[in-house]
């Protein structure tokens, strides 16, 4: 009995003293809670196998990549819990028995992405800002290993089903913020409206700016739809359409074109696949088409010009971009510049170099992803990217007309969005939601030829 308090004085002892340690050291190095937190963390999973652990570990990543800086210490924005999570998956998948068999349907868009950020890697050879090209390098990396994890760690329906519950319970919340800001006209904390403190009610939901929130808005459309009518019921009809009126209220509020066309692109490839009698479905969507024109010119025509040509000076100042990007890449004869480094010469272009703020961030983005890549890593990086991208749009596409279920619309809309967004936002290289999506859509392909092979249906 002596024994057993000496030992429990010893351990409150240690407590003790662990604490009064942590007091001292934390208000100056922040950093430390966290570790101290992953490694209680780790010692009350650590009789969970490693793989399973790893599944619901990529569920948070999933999560917190949504929630971004919205899961992070106050004091620390840049220091969010999706940064500590997906090093944390990382580090843990190299000690994971590994079975690469899974990705057999999909190895060539995975080797085809390893190839592009190692030829990006190369580049750093002759890159003209080594510290321009490393961020760039690092997101690249980032993305291929959300890519790569959704398609490992999502191997069968089941799984799948239960990651996207959670993007959809992300999905209508952030349509409830979208609609609280363009009603109300406050931001959260994080949005570009609140940062930069102009008044502004168009929506930006848990990103920073409208154009990628009407690119997050058409990317996860299709699975709203998939949940919603995957079983149609009058009531889910209801809230579908309803849920309908709404996204095309926020994507209008956004005032992003390219956000709008992909929005409308991604509708009519999902409300297509799903009406049977395809030859309704054309004449429905044309005589909604015309009501629909004549009712917005009539009551809203001033409103909708200044929408699609009130940004004259927008669409210039993007002409004169691709013009100088596409003149930088004849420059150095198609050979790149250094991954992640056309952003400075964009800004050169626009500003020049003098009588600049010193504390003014001197890159501007080209909002368009090709170009950028294209003039980043030269003709001989950009080609296991658009072959990546072919494949699969080859893939998505005859999926989407073999095949009678929902699901398999999916993969082809978040394509097409992908694409308008790569032509019109500034920063899909650091936008989480997007690589989650392209992870989304490459993981629904394996899994659908998968099943083809072992010969189910789609």
């Amino acid at each position: 009995m002596n024994r057993w308090n000496e030992t429990w004085n010893n351990k409150n002892r240690s407590i003790i003293i662990l604490f009064m340690i942590l007091s001292v050291i934390t208000p100056f190095v922040p950093a430390v809670l966290g570790i101290l937190l992953i490694a209680i963390l780790l010692y009350m999973i650590k009789d969970i196998p490693l793989h399973k652990c790893n599944y619901y570990l990529f569920i948070g990543v999933v999560i917190s990549g949504f929630l971004g800086p919205y899961l992070a210490l106050p004091a620390f924005p840049s220091f969010f819990l999706f940064r500590i999570l997906i090093i944390l998956h990382m580090v843990l998948f190299l000690f994971e028995k590994k079975d690469f068999k899974k990705l057999e349907p999909v190895k060539i868009p995975l080797i085809l992405f390893i190839v592009w950020i190692l030829y990006s890697i190369f580049s750093l050879l002759w890159t003209g800002s080594a510290s321009l090209s490393l961020p760039a390098i690092y997101y690249q990396i980032e993305s291929f290993y959300l890519v790569f994890a959704f398609v490992y760690y999502m191997d069968s329906f089941a799984k799948l089903k239960q990651i996207l519950t959670w993007i959809l319970i992300i999905y209508v919340l952030t349509i409830f913020i979208g609609l609280w800001e363009a009603l109300t006209g406050n931001h959260l904390i994080y949005s570009a409206g609140n940062i930069l403190s102009y008044g502004d009610t168009r929506p930006t939901g848990l990103l920073v700016n409208t154009n990628d929130y009407s690119s997050y808005l058409a990317f996860y459309v299709p699975a709203l739809f998939l949940a919603l009518f995957h079983k149609k019921t009058f009531f889910k009809t209801l809230i579908g359409i309803g849920a309908l009126g709404v996204l095309v209220f926020l994507i209008f509020e956004t005032e992003s074109r390219s956000g709008l066309l992909a929005f409308s692109i991604v509708v009519i490839l999902m409300l297509y696949k799903m009406v049977k009698q395809k030859i309704i479905f054309f004449f429905g969507l044309v005589m909604g088409s015309l009501v629909g024109a004549i009712i917005l010119i009539a009551k809203h025509g001033e409103q909708l010009t200044t929408y699609f040509t009130g940004k004259v000076n927008s669409t210039d100042q993007r002409m004169f971009m691709y013009e100088t990007i596409y003149r930088l890449c004849k420059e150095h004869y198609f050979l790149g510049v250094g991954i992640g480094v056309t952003p400075k010469y964009v800004f050169t272009a626009l500003y020049g170099t003098s009588n600049i703020p010193v504390d003014m961030q001197q890159t501007m983005s080209a909002h368009n992803l090709w170009l950028s890549n294209l003039s980043d890593v030269g003709v001989i990086g950009f080609f296991p990217f658009v072959v990546l991208f072919f494949w699969l749009v080859a893939h998505a596409l005859k999926l989407y007309v073999t095949s009678k279920h929902l699901l398999a619309t999916i993969p082809i809309c978040i394509l097409v969005a992908f694409f308008a967004i790569s032509i019109g936002s500034s920063s899909i290289f650091e936008m989480r939601v997007v690589w989650l999506g392209m992870g989304l859509a490459l993981t629904i392909i394996c899994l659908l030829e998968k099943n083809l092979e072992l010969g189910g249906t789609t």
